[in-house]
């Protein structure tokens, strides 16, 4: 799915909203302040004439399209429209060849999207180009992984110069060897040492708990719970010399699963691709569009400041995994760090086994161009605001699922908006798709798209909706959403019929496989967005409402940045009949019309609080008991909370008040509308988090999980270096001040933006 170790998905942890005792505060607030704010409300909307200058016509927001002589709504219309046959051939086409970043394939399918485009109707279509730095195998110096005996012989060599191919099409010589772009070069010979998961707590038991130096140590880690690049940079942290990463059976290949390609699960040699960069974005214009004539950074200040690993790191399969494991001959593994290798899993590798193990590393590193393809069609009432939705191109090798299920969709999708075009229609809002180009290296594309518009997107962008893999699975929704999105995204679940039997529709059977109740209302989860897609920088950077939408499995899509994702396993594994790519069509397209043809946007303030009502709550359980230790309070950020309670359900009524007025003027309608725009920005920190790019203060990355989403991340952060410090450094409890005094005031600022005078004053 993302240019960042995905998670098998029955790994996962579920972080949207959760349970929370205190809770009913906010629903009694609701009862209270609901009666004095509908009077309010009314009383000043009604009494100031606010309805008396009429809006644009709502037949000018485009929630309707005359087909055929009848006006019908685009929301019912579009059921028929989405073509199974049509998803299907255009993942054929995308995927018959593969399509790094930086590829000739690549550009070639950006030049045809980009024709479709045109060709479809859109207002505006540009394709936009960067030259930004890209990381490739050696093809004439392949990377290398041996076990040597105490003589120097060569005892196994690992499959490092390619997968074995297993079905037709992909024996292909353009197909990348195994690598993990930014990886450092050179080599490394030493013993090993098993470090699990490669997380920092794997890292802290065996440094603290086992008293390990891993230094000069070869560290073997198998893929899965945290992103790969941080598995990299924390081996560097902890004087590792190189990192070797293979895929677990117990996560790519369970037991009672067939492999690839007589079923979906990970064959023995197959094996996972995929970047070590930790700032996204291209690595040497970090924080500026990576224009000409703009200064670029050394490489080697890139690696020096920890952005790449200096370290090889080499990816490999369970198939070679065993060879390596198998010399691990001290300290029997806990538990949790059994796999499903065929032998016991140990740590240490000690003296008495004087075999070693050798990495040679040739990656290169090498200035390309990419390609972001953006079309536009422009609203006929607000055509500066703007519904985006986003897919990237690029892919590994042939990207089947990860990411062209994705653009197969995003294609039928375009097709579509090209036939409302040509019935004259056009929304009330600017809708803009975007295909992404080099995500897999690191969200690069989006990254410096956004860096290069960042004020006229922060400025006018009402929400971005991303699909990257839209279909791994055929079992049900998997959505990550801002607060403000749940509701929209609910009523869209609900508008399409489920492919699955026994459920009408998508909100059915994502109810049934992912529930959660609050106050004794049960409804599908939404977790919170990290990092991995290219939704990050529109969040992390610009505060705008995200939402990244797939439908999934129960077990986990397990040939992720592999050879094998491929045609033939979507069309035999993955969605033979293409029903839930069309599904995941509907679902995206419904949720972008209804953000783009509802003159009052369709969010929701008061998901917003109950989620911070949440946050606390879990924050105060964790870290309650250490933080009073200090002297350290959580009750100003309560109190701040009460008051975001308080003004988000006034203005919830507010909103419904004008909803339900067909009358509304166009300048209270914008004064609501850039208040909602506006919460989520509220959050965003302009220094941002300490020591990262990142600037969402309630939303953000985990800083040793880019994927996971970390709550209150700036003031997480600093409790967990208070509680680990750099050796002779005393912890730092006052940044853990600074950071709490951070959650504070955002959270007032957000408070305030509710709370803005303006309708009164309108005449």
């Amino acid at each position: 799915m993302s240019s960042k170790e995905k998670t098998p998905f029955f790994k996962r942890e579920l972080s949207g909203l959760r349970p929370y005792s205190n809770v009913y505060f906010l629903y009694a607030t609701l009862a209270v302040v609901t009666v004095s704010a509908v009077a309010f409300s009314v009383g000043l909307l009604v009494g100031k004439s606010v309805f008396t200058t009429k809006s644009s016509s709502q037949a000018a927001w485009g929630a309707n399209v005359v087909d055929g002589g009848t006006s019908v709504s685009v929301l019912s219309w579009i059921d028929d429209q989405l073509l199974t046959t049509n998803i299907r051939n255009n993942l054929q086409r995308l995927t018959i060849l593969p399509h790094i970043a930086g590829s000739p394939q690549n550009m070639k399918l950006a030049q045809d999207i980009y024709t479709q485009w045109v060709n479809y109707g859109f207002d505006d279509v540009q394709l936009v180009n960067y030259s930004v730095l890209l990381s490739y195998p050696n093809t004439s110096n392949p990377n290398v992984l041996l076990l040597k005996n105490v003589t120097g012989d060569t005892i196994y060599s690992a499959h490092t110069a390619q997968e074995t191919p297993l079905t037709p099409g992909e024996n292909d010589s353009t197909v990348a060897m195994p690598f993990n772009a930014y990886s450092g070069s050179g080599s490394a010979t030493g013993r090993l040492v098993y470090v699990n998961y490669a997380t920092i707590d794997d890292f802290l038991y065996l440094t603290t708990n086992l008293s390990l130096n891993l230094t000069g140590r070869i560290c073997i880690a198998r893929y899965g719970a945290i992103y790969r690049g941080d598995q990299a940079h924390l081996a560097q942290m902890y004087g590792c010399s190189a990192l070797i990463i293979y895929s677990d059976p117990e996560d790519y290949a369970p037991s009672g699963t067939l492999v690839y390609p007589n079923g979906p699960s990970l064959p023995p040699y197959g094996l996972q691709r995929g970047t070590l960069l930790e700032p996204e974005g291209d690595p040497l214009t970090n924080g500026v569009p990576s224009l000409d004539g703009v200064f670029r950074e050394s490489y080697n200040s890139v690696m020096a400041s920890g952005e790449v690993p200096s370290i090889p790191v080499q990816p490999i399969g369970y198939g070679d995994a065993i060879y390596f494991m198998s010399q691990l001959d001290s300290i029997i593994a806990p538990n949790s760090w059994t796999g499903a290798l065929d032998l016991m899993y140990r740590i240490w590798q000690s003296d008495n086994n004087a075999n070693q193990t050798f990495i040679q590393v040739n990656n290169y590193q090498e200035q390309r161009t990419i390609y972001d393809v953006i079309g536009t069609i422009y609203g006929q009432v607000e055509p500066d605001q703007m519904v985006i939705l986003g897919n990237h191109r690029d892919a590994w090798v042939f990207g089947a699922v990860d990411p062209n299920s994705g653009t197969a969709v995003l294609q039928e999708m375009a097709r579509a908006f090209g036939t409302l075009r040509t019935k004259g229609w056009r929304p009330g809002r600017s809708i803009v798709l975007c295909s992404w180009d080099a995500e897999e290296y690191g969200l690069i594309g989006s990254t410096e798209w956004v860096e290069e518009r960042q004020k006229v997107i922060g400025a006018n962008t009402v929400a971005y909706l991303n699909v990257d893999s839209a279909v791994e699975g055929s079992s049900y929704l998997y959505i990550g959403a801002s607060p403000l999105l749940y509701q929209v995204i609910y009523s869209a679940a609900k508008m399409v019929k489920c492919p699955n039997q026994g459920f009408d529709t998508l909100y059915d059977e994502w109810l049934q496989y992912s529930p959660v109740t609050l106050n004794g209302t049960t409804q599908p989860e939404i977790y919170s967005l990290g990092a991995g897609s290219d939704f990050t920088i529109f969040l992390q950077l610009m505060g705008i409402s995200c939402a990244d939408f797939e439908y999934v499995n129960t077990t986990s899509y397990a040939v992720y940045h592999s050879v094998h994702d491929n045609f033939y396993w979507m069309t035999n594994f993955g969605d033979p009949s293409f029903t839930h790519h069309q599904a995941m069509g509907l679902m995206w397209f419904k949720t972008a019309i209804l953000l783009a043809t509802t003159p009052v946007l369709p969010y929701d303030p008061r998901d917003y609080a109950i989620s911070l009502q949440n946050i606390l709550a879990s924050f105060v359980q964790q870290y309650g008991a250490v933080l009073q230790n200090q002297n350290i309070s959580m009750e100003y950020i309560a109190d701040e909370l009460e008051q975001f309670v308080t003004a988000s359900v006034t203005f919830w009524n507010q909103l419904q008040t004008a909803a339900s007025n067909t009358s509304i003027s166009e300048r209270a309608l914008r004064i609501l509308n850039n208040k909602l725009m506006n919460l989520e920005r509220a959050f965003i920190i302009p220094e941002g988090l300490p020591g990262r790019q990142y600037k969402h203060v309630i939303f953000a990355p985990s800083s040793v999980d880019s994927y996971a989403s970390a709550t209150f991340p700036g003031l997480s952060d600093a409790i967990f270096s208070a509680l680990h410090p750099i050796p002779s450094v005393p912890p730092d409890w006052d940044e853990v001040r600074r950071q709490s005094d951070a959650v504070r005031v955002h959270i007032r600022y957000a408070t305030q933006v509710m709370k803005q005078p303006g309708l009164e004053y309108l005449t």
